[in-house]
């Protein structure tokens, strides 16, 4: 036994050698098939504070960036680069108190193997302050003016306080809580949800650092008409008639409301719910018009603000249909050793357009053209061209009937391949 154990001895050194050897080998492989690599992390690195008691806040920033030097395989840095993996940089303030402490920065990362570098920043001034809610009540800042003949009554808030949570450095420095309440130009009662801002002691308000509960408030405040004035609706009073073939189209006023005043009451009380314009006449407009009407008012009665008031008019011509039959069909184009027949030789073509222009169409002032410049001799169908160059906004809605018979004769003998038809010419 003595003798095998010296034998062991004697061979012990071989086999550690040898397994220094094989595993030198397999580290080489590897390493050739996986080099290692040192690389800045090219992700996100996500900052977490864990340890924050619930009545202290951190009052100083956050780094807004951590560089971060890694050693690890190739293959780990595509897992890292391909899956996007982010790291973790963790600051532990688990059992500080109020002031100021430099804390040290733990980088975490989801993969392996790899090994950290460096990391820069490496640790963090923290600020450690108290954390407090105190209750404050709600103050309206009034923006803008009330109409003249209105007035506004004190506005009424809901919740009347709101509870503000930050820093106690902070709190201390407010003033007061306030909502912004703009009423320019109302005329009836408000009621929104405002979101609540706080004001310092210098009488800038306070952006960062502050939570509140609820972080909107509503605000009502009622609108009344004043004494002596009154709101009526304005209406339009037209004269006559618009000029044949033309039709109204729409007549708007702005404002279409309007305040009026007076001393008497009672005269004011009398008035029917409306007040109308000066008349305008219709028979001298055609088209579109804008136009700036003044308002016929009782005596003792005057107007708020503009004397006058716009009335826009629209007075399109009416668009009407008219069949003209026996139109003639001509032919134009022909060699004079051509000769063409065609049949039918007259048409019935439908027009539309405005009706003062259509009313003016005269049935032996149209025709119907065929031009026959690019055929030779041969049998076609044809669809002619209607001349309406002369009646603007007048168009073909249909001919009847809609193609020609057209036989060619003289001439070049047909091609295998007809000429496409003349297409008709539709006016806009």
């Amino acid at each position: 036994m003595k003798n095998v154990f010296i034998s062991f001895i004697k061979i012990l050194p071989s086999i550690i050698l040898s397994l220094l050897l094989s595993i030198t080998v397999w580290v080489i492989a590897v390493t050739e098939k996986d080099p290692t690599e040192e690389r800045r992390f090219p992700n996100t690195i996500n900052i977490e504070v864990v340890g924050l008691s619930d009545d202290l806040v951190m009052t100083n920033s956050l780094p807004e960036q951590i560089y971060l030097k890694l050693r690890a395989p190739s293959s780990v840095w595509d897992k890292i680069v391909n899956d996007r993996v982010q790291a973790t940089a963790v600051i532990d303030v688990t059992g500080l108190r109020e002031g100021e402490h430099q804390v040290p920065i733990q980088i975490k990362l989801p993969v392996d193997p790899i090994s950290i570098i460096s990391y820069s920043p490496e640790t963090i001034e923290v600020d450690l302050e108290k954390y407090e809610t105190r209750e404050f009540e709600v103050k309206v800042t009034e923006m803008g003016e009330i109409p003249t003949a209105f007035k506004g009554e004190t506005p009424v808030v809901s919740p009347k306080t709101v509870r503000v949570s930050g820093a106690v450095s902070i709190l201390d420095q407010i003033d007061y809580v306030r909502v912004i309440l703009n009423h320019s130009n109302a005329t009836e009662t408000i009621s929104k949800d405002l979101p609540v801002g706080a004001i310092s002691l210098d009488g800038k308000v306070i952006n960062s650092g502050l939570t509140f509960d609820p972080p909107q408030v509503r605000v009502t405040q009622e609108i009344n008409l004043r004494g002596g004035y009154r709101v009526v609706v304005v209406k339009v009073v037209t004269k006559g008639s618009v000029p044949d073939g033309y039709q109204v189209a729409k007549i708007s006023v702005d404002p279409s409301v309007v305040t009026i005043y007076s001393s008497d009451r009672a005269l004011l009380e009398s008035l029917p719910s409306y007040v109308e314009t000066d008349p305008i006449l219709l028979s001298e407009y055609t088209g579109d018009a804008s136009l700036k009407i003044g308002l016929n008012l009782p005596e003792g009665i005057s107007l708020v603000g503009d004397q006058s008031v716009k009335v826009d008019i629209q007075i399109p011509p009416i668009v009407s249909t008219k069949t003209f039959s026996n139109v003639p069909v001509y032919v134009i184009g022909l060699d004079t050793d051509q000769r063409a027949q065609i049949s039918p030789e007259t048409v019935e073509i439908y027009l539309s357009g405005p009706q003062p222009i259509l009313n003016n169409v005269k049935a032996d002032e149209l025709y119907a053209v065929i031009d026959l410049q690019e055929y030779s001799a041969g049998h076609y169908q044809l669809t002619p061209r209607i001349d309406l160059a002369s009646w603007e906004g007048v168009s073909v809605q249909s001919i009847n009937p809609a193609t020609i018979d057209v036989t060619i004769t003289g001439g070049k003998p047909a091609t295998p391949t007809p000429a496409p038809a003349i297409t008709e010419t539709v006016q806009p």
